[in-house]
Order: structure tokens, then sequence, then C-alpha cells
């Protein structure tokens, strides 16, 4: 059977049930057989292989992630630092970014471990990963950073899934109305902490300089909310999928007690919690042997370029001392993930505990996946300690 029958060149390919658990069987094919693809229901070329995608990452001046600039109306509640650029992004940035350098890093690094330690130590033989350590682990820790109490984690369990849908909604537009309504009950948290928080924290900082700066509130309020939330969301997937990925490879958990930083990296290339990222072309370009033209969609299968043998030797071997690993798992450029270092940490001191701690930990039923294309991640894992 021919590789493209197996495995159709749609997005909708990557939300099959059996595809969620191992997608690189998918970016192998695509790699393989068409590595730059047009798919017409969402009008856009889909890339595969890690060169194109870090030259769009890099390539500011062609391609856009605000999508206004190509003449698309965007929902006020989606303006925020992920999908606006200059001259808008700079200081939204740069505001951000200073609040989080203000923070005692070591001592952030140091309660997180004490963190982590306590909620390993205090967990049944079985348990759910997930609920019991990714989530209130990387809840408070975000918290932490911005200085505020951290909500009920009931509430978020409600609230942030549909954030997540919204994610593809190109492919799914029902669950559009459903995340405007929870990123609506965020908003409002944001704006409780921008008066109720602690001396110290990000919150503080902000809330303190953003009146003289002459920035957009509701741009800098919709980007505080996008570092919450991906704060605890996408590090609690992190996690949940780099322990996957180590019990899937007996012997990889030493090496966050030996070489914890080449650990990190790998479990983020190997994983690749986010799956695409999606950038619209301002002016005709050549790329990847075809030609994009303005206005047209660009979709990033980070996933596969993260899996590119051309760059990766044994791309689906998890290698914890593999180096160089100049993976895309926090993307390139201007809009680079701005709480990278919070997550490498985050994991490193995880992981670390477990290594030394609980080497025996593993998985003790099936996992659940997420049913995201485009955040890949685990809803449920149940493991034990014995």
């Amino acid at each position: 059977m021919a590789t493209e029958s197996l495995f159709p060149l749609s997005l909708r390919t990557l939300l099959q049930p059996e595809i969620l658990r191992n997608p690189a069987p998918v970016y192998h094919a695509w790699r393989e057989s068409a590595p730059f693809f047009w798919f017409e229901e969402l009008d856009t070329w889909v890339l595969t292989r890690h060169e194109d995608c870090a030259a769009v990452l890099k390539g500011l001046d062609r391609f856009a992630s605000d999508w206004r600039r190509l003449g698309e109306r965007t929902p006020d509640e989606l303006i925020m630092l992920q999908t606006v650029d200059p001259p808008d992004h700079p200081p939204v940035r740069r505001l951000l970014a200073a609040a989080y350098r203000e923070r005692d890093h070591a001592a952030l690094a140091a309660r997180t471990a004490v963190r982590a330690r306590r909620l390993l130590a205090d967990l049944p033989e079985r348990a759910d990963f997930v609920s019991e350590v990714a989530v209130p682990l990387t809840v408070a820790t975000i918290c932490d950073v911005l200085g505020v109490d951290p909500p009920d984690l009931g509430w978020l369990a409600r609230v942030s899934p549909p954030v997540i849908d919204t994610m593809d909604a190109g492919l799914r537009p029902e669950v559009v109305p459903a995340g405007l309504a929870a990123r609506a009950e965020l908003d409002a948290l944001m704006e409780r902490w921008m008066s109720d928080h602690r001396p110290g924290g990000m919150f503080a900082y902000v809330s303190e300089k953003l009146p003289a700066m002459g920035l957009d509130r509701r741009l800098v309020l919709n980007s505080l909310r996008s570092t919450f939330h991906a704060g605890f969301e996408s590090s609690a997937r992190l996690l949940a999928l780099s322990l996957l990925a180590i019990t899937d490879n007996p012997g990889s958990l030493q090496y966050f007690a030996k070489t914890p930083d080449t650990a990190v990296d790998e479990v983020i290339r190997y994983t690749s919690q986010v799956q695409v990222l999606a950038r619209g072309c301002l002016a005709d370009t050549e790329l990847g042997g075809a030609t994009i033209r303005a206005g047209q969609g660009v979709t990033l299968i980070i996933g596969a370029a993260n899996r590119d043998p051309a760059v990766f030797p044994s791309p689906d071997s998890l290698l914890p001392a593999r180096s160089p690993n100049p993976h895309l798992g926090f993307g390139r450029g201007l809009h680079a993930c701005l709480g990278a270092s919070l997550a490498t940490m985050q994991t490193r001191a995880l992981f670390a505990e477990l290594a030394v701690g609980h080497p025996d930990l593993r998985p003790c039923g099936e996992p659940v996946m997420w049913e995201s294309g485009t955040l890949r991640g685990v809803r449920s894992l149940p493991i034990t300690l014995s």
C-alpha cells in the first residue's frame, strides 16, 4: 500500500486517535512523499523539513504571525504577544521579559525542586501523573513566577481545554465559542491579579510599569493570560509526554541526574508538544522548491521538523546525551517561547528528582491522549511507584 494512502496529506490525519500516541510515522511518510504540500481545506502550505520550518520562523519580513497584516480580522481576545508583529510586539515582549528577569531564578529553581519532591513523596502507590504531579507542579510554578495565589485546579481543568481546542479551530470551527468564553473567564482572573498580587512577581512589575509605558493594556493582559496558560498547560503536557518517552525508552531517566541539560533538550525534541505553528506569507517567496504566494498560509509541522534525519541522526531514538540539538520545540526568532527557560528548569527539576528518588516509577495503565493536533499532550497517565 502506498505511503500516501496510509497517511493522507491532510492536517486532519494528525487528529486521528491512532496517530495521537505516536505521530512519527506520519511525519516520516509526509517528509518522504511530499515534504512541502498544499492543503486545500485551509489554503495553506504544509512544511515538514527542519530547514524549511526554521527559515519561516526566522523570516519575519516574509512571514507574519499577525494575520491582520494580510487583511484578516483577529478577535480582540486573540491579540497577544504570539499573534502580533513589530511594532506592537517588541515593547510588550521587553516588558514581560524584564518582569521575568527580575525574579530570583536560583531561589525559584530551589522552590520548584522542593515542590516536585513533595508531590512525589505524597503520591499513593498508584496515581495519575497528569492530575497529581504535572498540573499541580506547573500551576504552582507559574503562579510563583507571576506572584499570585494559584486558582482552583478544578476550575482550571474546566476552562483550559476549550482554550486549547481553539488552536485547531481551522479544522473544528465549532469549538470557537466555548474557547472565547473560557478566555473571558481567564481574562477576569488577569484583571483581578493586576490588583491582587504579591510583591516581587511579574504582575507586581507589570502593574507598576504599565501606566507610564503607553502600551495597549488589553494586549498586555492578553499576553499575561497566555503566559499563565502556557506556563501550566503547555508545561504540564511537556512533563507528561516526557515521562511517557522516558518509560518507553528504559535507561534514559538516569541522564537527568548525570547530564540534565542535554536530557531536557532531547525530550523536548522527541516529544514536540507544540506540533504545529502557522504563519501567513506577506510576499511571494521561493521555499522548498515551491512558490508561496502572498496571502497564502504556511503551516509548520514542528514535530516533523524535530524528527528530520537530515538534522537529527536516529531521529526516532531518544538519546539524552544528544549534542548539538537544534530542535524547534520553543520556536525561533522574534516569537521564540518567552518561557523556555522556565519550562526547561521545571522539567530538569522534576526528572532529576525522579531519577534520584523514584527510579522505578512506571506506567501501570494505558495513557489517554488529548485530542489535539496543535498542542500534543496526555490527558491521563496512570503510574505506580513500586
